[in-house]
């Protein structure tokens, strides 16, 4: 049997790295590969964080002398997260492990960029030592094949799909998951609902996540936005309830890898409005399961909403096209079989 061990942030944690690590706590089960999970970072003060990653190297370091360790499976993202990790691929070499670099993050060429030239040598360096870097898009497998030597693969996230597609066609409820930030393109699609003004009134826009909460409650306040409700961040637990809930699923990124909730969101049927960047173009077909638009162009997405929320019929063929999209490709059955393989072949 190969052990690995796999290390990111603690699944409860926020955030999409979570996600994918909690559904492999969940979900992932083979008689030839085992997988010992070790939290590096979990919410909380400075002190506590520091705790975690400490804890977490001292787990590491329990494994692989009292097992086999055959793979070191790392999920990171830019920033801090790939500079913690770097201390857990140097203990990985230290003790003979193979290790897998999984890159979630979508910032990482812009972080890249914005480092000195020594410190960027540094990080090729880094890539190099590498056996394997795990990627979620084309377009990044390109980005890291350009930037270093190590073999690059596509591994897309995956999610749970009902067997059956659960969409309710007739709900008021637009949502969005995710950051409140400009990033996220959430001031965008504000703009956008301003613009639609009073026609669409009966529906409401929630946004679910954390992020710039301060800002974006002054700026629904000062629009007058009232069918717009600041929902806060959702547990798992929640998540369903919502999902069972919503018409539409709204996420007008400027930067992306394959985020999990357009995923988890096209599972259960929900047309989503996104932007054509990173990863998302691998699953939202452009007017055929969902609608893409540029980052930035409040215009079109103000004309993609109300396209969908005048047309009942388009809806529906969209949401049965989401649906059977994820259901064939990333559901968490067919991702876990690849990644036994990958294990297996590594």
């Amino acid at each position: 049997m190969k052990h690995v061990i796999m290390i990111g942030p603690a699944s409860v944690s926020k955030g999409g790295i979570a996600t994918v690590i909690a559904n492999f706590e969940k979900t992932f089960n083979s008689n030839e590969v085992r997988i010992h999970h070790i939290a590096s970072w979990k919410e909380g003060n400075p002190l506590f964080k520091l705790w975690m990653f400490l804890k977490a190297i001292m787990q590491f370091c329990y494994l692989a002398i009292t097992r086999r360790i055959s793979i070191v499976h790392i999920h990171t993202s830019q920033r801090g997260s790939f500079y913690r990790k770097v201390m857990f691929i140097q203990l990985a070499r230290i003790f003979r492990a193979k290790v897998i670099l999984h890159m979630h993050g979508s910032r990482f060429g812009i972080f890249f960029d914005n480092q000195s030239p020594w410190l960027q040598k540094r990080i090729i360096r880094q890539l190099n030592q590498l056996d394997h870097l795990i990627v979620l898009s084309e377009a990044w497998k390109t980005y890291y094949e350009n930037l270093c030597d190590t073999p690059v693969t596509i591994m897309e996230n995956a999610v749970q799909v009902p067997q059956a597609n659960p969409y309710n066609n007739q709900s008021k409820t637009i949502v969005t998951f995710g950051n409140v930030t400009k990033e996220k393109g959430s001031y965008d699609l504000l703009h956008a609902i301003h613009s639609l003004g009073s026609t669409y009134q009966e529906y409401q826009f929630i946004f679910y996540g954390i992020g710039d909460i301060e800002n974006a409650q002054k700026h629904i306040h000062e629009n007058q936005l009232t069918n717009v409700t600041l929902g806060g961040w959702v547990e798992s637990e929640q998540k369903q309830t919502i999902l069972d809930s919503a018409l539409l699923h709204i996420l007008p990124s400027y930067h992306e890898a394959l985020p999990m909730a357009i995923l988890e969101t096209m599972a259960h049927g929900i047309p989503n409005i996104s932007t054509n960047i990173g990863g998302i173009p691998q699953i939202v077909q452009n007017k055929q399961n969902g609608i893409l638009i540029e980052p930035g162009d409040t215009d079109t997405l103000e004309q993609a909403i109300a396209t969908l929320l005048h047309d009942e019929t388009t809806r529906d063929e969209m949401s049965q096209k989401a649906h059977e999209a994820v259901q064939a490709k990333f559901s968490i059955d067919a991702c876990n079989a690849k990644w036994e393989q990958f294990y297996q072949q590594l």
